[in-house]
C-alpha cells in the first residue's frame, strides 16, 4: 500500500476544529456544507516571488499592500531561507519543496539538479491532472531555463520588472489561468548595489515598488470575470534576505539574527482569518546531555576528577584583553548545603597568595570570586550568594587601560563586581600551571569540590557587555557570535565519550580528563539558559514550505516516498471574504 499522507488540504482539514460551526465525520469524510472551508470553487495559485527582499524591512516600511492583506492571511515577516544565501538554491528548494541536498541544488551551480527524482510542483499538479494551464514570468533566465524548463506551459523571461508585472496581467485576463508564477528581481539588484536595508533609500525604493506591483496584480485578479467561480490561493514570498550589518545586542546567536536569511511569506485567500507567525522567541526547554561531574579532594589520589590543558601559555594574560566564560552547576557537599571554603574550579594560576600571578574562578561559601594577580597585587571580588543547585553563567573580563588592569565578573549575563589593579606588572599575569577545569592542584583554603561545567569559552578579547547578555544565557556558541574569531578555546565540555574535552577551535588545545570519571546523562530545566532548539527555524513558514501548501490547496495528496521537506500551514476559514484595503 503506497504510503500516503492523508490531507485534505487548506479549505478543509484546520476548519474543522477552529470553527464551531464546522462539522465533519473524519471517518467517513463526511463534509457537510456548514463547514465555511469547503467550497466548491475552482482551485487556484498565483505565486509571487521578490528576490532579496528582506521580511523585517517590510515589517518596518509597513509597505500597504502586504500590510493589507495582514487581514487574511498566514504571514511571517521571520522566514528562514536556505543558510547558503544563494539565489539558485532558494528558488530549486521553493519550487520542489526539498532542500538542495536532495534537488542537487545548492547554490547558483544547477549542474547537479536531479528534478527528475524532485520535480517542482507544476509538474506534481500535472501529471495528477488537476492542472490544465500553468505560466511563469521571470527576470532570472537562470532560474527559468534551470528550474523551471519545460515544467510549465509558458516560460518566458523578461528584462524588466515592469514587463513581468505586465505580462502576470495580461495571463490573468485570460480565462484558462490557473496558476501563475511570477520572480521580480530589481530589489535583489538594488539590494546587491545599495545594501539591503529601510535606512537606504533606493532598497526602501525599490520595495515600495515591488509593494506596488503587487498591488496591481491582485487588483488585476479581483477583477476577473470569472473570479467568483474561483478559489484563488495568492502566495507572496522572498526567496532570501540580503546581507547587513547587525549590531552585537541584537544578534542573539540564532538563524534568526542573520539578514540573509530573512524571507517573509504570505499565504493570503479572502475567507482566511488572519494569522501571524512570530519567530519562536524564548522557548525553555530542558539543557540536557552529557557531562562529566568534577569533584573531589586533589590531595588523595584517587579521590577526584579533574581536567587539565597544558596550553604551554597560551591562556595567560601576556598584556592582552581577554574574557573567560563557562556554564556551572554546584552540587551539594558533604553537609548538604552550597556553601564552600574556597575552591578554584575554573582557571590558571599556583595558588592565591595575593602575590601568586594568573586568574582563576572559586567558589566562596555561596558566592563565585574572580581573581586576578599580577604577582604583587591581587584583584578579588565576589558575588551574590548563589545556593540554588542551578545551571548559572559565569564570565570574567580583562582590560588593560594603560598602566592598569580592570577586571569584571558577570553572573548570567548582568555584571556584579568590577576591580582595578593600578600600575600593573602586566607581565605578572602569568602562571606557568596547565589550565584547569574542577579541583585545583593547589587549592585556596580547603580541597573539596563537586560541580558540573560546560560550555568553557577563552576569548582574546574583552567581550562588551551587550554581547556578553545577549550570549550568557546560549548554551552554544556559533559563528554568528560577533566576536567568534577571537575565541582561543571552546570546549563544550559534553562530548559524551572519551578521555578528553575537545577544543572546537582550530588551536585544537584539549583538556584531558583525569580521575575516576564518568560521563553522566543529565536534563535540567534553568530558569535562565536557553538551550538551543533543533529545526528552530521550522517553527515559522519558510521559502521550501511552499510547494506543500500549493500542493494541498489543490488537494493533491502528498506521498511520503516524495521526501518533501517542507512543512503545511493550514488555514482556519471565516464564513464571509474580506477584501484587502
Amino acid at each position: 500500500m503506497k504510503k500516503i499522507i492523508s490531507l485534505l488540504g487548506l479549505a478543509t482539514v484546520f476548519a474543522f476544529t477552529a470553527c464551531n460551526k464546522a462539522k465533519t465525520d473524519m471517518i467517513s469524510g463526511t463534509d457537510y456544507k456548514n463547514n465555511p472551508g469547503v467550497s466548491n470553487a475552482k482551485k487556484k495559485v498565483l505565486y509571487l516571488v521578490i528576490d532579496g527582499m528582506r521580511g523585517s524591512t517590510v515589517r518596518s516600511m509597513q509597505t500597504p499592500v502586504l500590510w493589507g492583506m495582514r487581514d487574511s492571511a498566514i504571514y511571517t515577516w521571520a522566514g528562514i531561507s536556505d543558510v547558503s544565501g544563494t539565489n539558485g538554491a532558494n528558488w530549486a528548494a521553493m519550487l520542489t519543496g526539498v532542500m538542495g541536498a536532495k534537488n542537487g541544488v545548492i547554490s547558483d551551480d544547477y549542474t547537479k539538479a536531479n528534478l527528475n527524482a524532485y520535480p517542482i510542483f507544476t509538474k506534481r499538479l500535472k501529471d495528477a491532472g488537476l492542472i490544465s494551464r500553468s505560466a511563469a514570468f521571470c527576470s532570472s533566465q537562470e532560474l527559468s531555463q534551470n528550474l523551471i524548463g519545460n515544467n510549465m506551459d509558458v516560460n518566458k523571461v523578461l528584462p524588466t520588472d515592469n514587463e513581468v508585472k505586465t505580462s502576470v496581467l495580461t495571463e490573468l485576463a485570460t480565462d484558462a489561468a490557473e496558476v501563475v508564477f511570477a520572480e521580480f528581481g530589481d530589489v535583489e539588484k538594488t539590494g546587491k548595489q545599495y545594501g539591503y536595508d529601510e535606512s537606504v533609500p533606493e532598497y526602501a525604493s525599490a520595495v515600495k515598488n515591488a509593494d506596488q506591483n503587487i498591488g496591481e496584480i491582485v487588483s488585476a485578479l479581483r477583477s476577473r470575470k470569472t473570479y467568483s467561480s474561483e478559489d484563488w490561493l495568492v502566495i507572496v514570498t522572498s526567496n532570501k534576505g540580503g546581507s547587513w550589518p547587525v549590531a552585537a545586542g541584537d544578534d542573539d546567536g540564532t538563524v534568526f539574527s542573520v539578514p540573509l536569511y530573512n524571507s517573509f511569506t504570505f499565504f493570503y485567500n479572502p475567507r482566511f482569518v488572519s494569522a501571524p507567525i512570530a519567530r519562536p522567541e524564548k522557548v525553555r526547554v530542558p539543557y540536557e546531555g552529557k557531562a562529566v561531574r568534577v569533584y573531589g579532594d586533589p590531595k588523595t589520589a584517587g579521590a577526584y576528577v579533574r581536567a587539565e590543558c597544558n596550553d604551554a601559555g597560551a591562556f595567560n594574560m601576556n598584556g592582552r584583553n581577554m574574557t573567560f566564560e563557562c556554564k556551572l552547576k554546584m552540587l551539594k557537599n558533604a553537609s548538604g548545603n552550597y556553601s564552600y571554603s574556597y575552591p578554584p574550579f575554573f582557571g590558571k594560576c599556583n595558588g592565591r597568595t595575593g602575590t601568586t600571578g594568573g586568574w582563576a574562578f572559586f567558589r566562596s561559601g555561596n558566592a563565585i570570586s574572580y581573581y586576578v594577580a599580577d604577582g604583587a597585587v591581587k584583584s578579588e571580588k565576589s558575588s551574590q550568594d548563589l545556593a540554588d543547585g542551578n545551571w548559572h553563567s559565569i564570565t570574567g573580563t580583562i582590560i588593560v587601560s594603560g598602566a592598569n588592569v580592570n577586571t569584571a565578573m558577570y553572573i548570567d549575563g548582568v555584571q556584579v563586581t568590577s576591580d582595578a589593579i593600578q600600575n600593573a606588572k602586566m607581565a605578572g599575569i602569568t602562571a606557568t600551571a596547565n589550565t584547569i577545569i574542577g579541583p585545583f592542584p593547589e587549592v585556596f583554603t580547603t580541597t573539596w569540590l563537586n560541580a558540573y561545567i560546560t560550555d568553557v569559552r577563552i576569548f582574546n578579547v574583552a567581550l562588551p557587555a551587550t554581547v556578553i547578555k545577549t550570549w550568557a544565557e546560549r548554551t552554544t556558541i556559533s559563528p554568528s557570535h560577533p566576536y567568534y574569531a577571537n575565541l582561543i578555546g571552546y570546549w563544550t565540555c559534553m562530548d559524551g565519550s572519551g578521555n578528553k574535552f575537545v577544543d572546537k577551535t582550530p588551536n585544537k588545545r584539549d583538556f584531558n580528563l583525569i580521575g575516576n570519571f564518568a560521563w553522566d546523562a543529565f536534563a535540567d530545566q534553568s530558569g535562565y539558559l536557553y538551550p538551543a532548539i533543533p529545526n528552530f527555524e521550522r517553527y515559522v513558514p519558510n521559502p521550501v514550505d511552499i510547494p506543500m501548501v500549493i500542493l494541498n490547496w489543490m488537494k493533491l495528496p502528498v506521498n511520503l516516498d516524495w521526501q518533501l521537506d517542507a512543512k503545511a500551514w493550514p488555514a482556519t476559514f471565516r464564513d464571509f471574504p474580506v477584501v484587502t484595503r
